[in-house]
């Protein structure tokens, strides 16, 4: 198979994908010089670093019992990709030290910088509820372990480009592990399902993304490095093997995911995250290369509310 995906490259391709890599190693490097005199260490969270497009691993951390954040996460390649801007807005609650909720909205607008005006046509394309909780070393081989299942689904009529126009219940389990003598570098992989169904509203699929219910299988590694987490994301999906137009897909994803320090954040105290990756992808559609650019912004909305409230950490 890795043979095929070698003869699969559009080696004509190559020259513009290198520079999109070249961008990314400059990218890196401006990153940690901008944060070299930044003692204070603020690693991403587990779930901060779930950023679909960048990494799209659920990782086994959960947030703290109590925790309420709100999410808001703009697609920062829509800018120069689509005529809107995809943002999703939600809130993610520690019900327990193990177990937490999600619920967003993914919201679109014109941006304004292709076709229409600013906010010209805005609207909602999509509602996701996630939930996750954590074993630990539930195995006792030294790996922390978390189980959890994600639903979302199309609704109304928004852009196409907006959306999968699918209905999606995808349950998972994930490990990860830290390595004893190297601390900073974390492995990780799982195994997940995604039950998928047409919904009424009309959308358009990524290339090689598939339609049809499938099983994955990823894995790889983090490397952390004061605000910057380097990571390396492998993906095997497959649908069901008993229909009759099988299909498979491969997928390499490198990416960095930066904490932005608060004094470049306007000053903000809400936590800043900004993700650069690469993706190589091989499946029936051929073979596709992409790079994304997104932010996440996760506030503490019990702060915003005005609460004193502190949040409990007890295990």
């Amino acid at each position: 198979m890795l043979l095929s995906f070698c003869r699969a490259l559009p080696w004509s391709r190559l020259p513009r994908i290198g520079v999109r890599s070249l961008g990314l190693l400059l990218i890196a490097g401006c990153l940690e010089s901008l944060e070299a005199k930044e003692d204070a260490k603020a690693p991403a969270t587990d779930d901060e670093l779930r950023i679909n497009g960048i990494f799209n691993t659920a990782l086994p951390g959960t947030e703290k019992r109590n925790s309420l954040k709100l999410i808001v996460h703009p697609h920062l390649g829509d800018l120069t990709d689509r005529d809107h801007l995809r943002s999703a807005l939600g809130l993610r609650y520690g019900l327990t030290a193990r177990w937490e909720a999600t619920a967003e909205v993914d919201a679109y607008f014109t941006h304004g910088l292709k076709k229409g005006s600013f906010f010209e046509d805005a609207g909602l394309a999509s509602f996701h509820l996630g939930t996750k909780y954590k074993l630990g070393d539930a195995l006792h081989f030294g790996w922390d372990t978390a189980v959890g299942v994600d639903w979302s689904q199309a609704t109304g009529s928004p852009p196409p480009d907006t959306t999968d126009g699918l209905r999606h219940f995808a349950p998972y389990v994930t490990f990860s592990r830290q390595l004893e003598d190297h601390p900073a570098w974390r492995v990780f992989w799982g195994v997940g399902y995604d039950d998928i169904a047409a919904t009424s509203t009309v959308g358009n699929l990524n290339e090689n993304q598939l339609s049809s219910d499938y099983g994955t299988l990823s894995g790889g590694f983090l490397f952390e490095r004061r605000r910057m987490t380097y990571t390396m994301e492998l993906s095997y999906a497959t649908t069901d093997p008993s229909i009759d137009d099988r299909r498979d897909v491969y997928t390499l994803r490198p990416g960095i995911i930066w904490v932005i320090p608060e004094r470049y954040t306007f000053g903000s105290k809400g936590k800043w995250l900004l993700g650069f990756g690469l993706r190589a992808g091989y499946g029936a559609d051929g073979t596709d290369f992409g790079a994304n650019a997104k932010l996440r912004v996760n506030f503490d909305f019990r702060r915003l509310l005005g609460s004193k409230r502190k949040t409990d950490v007890k295990k």
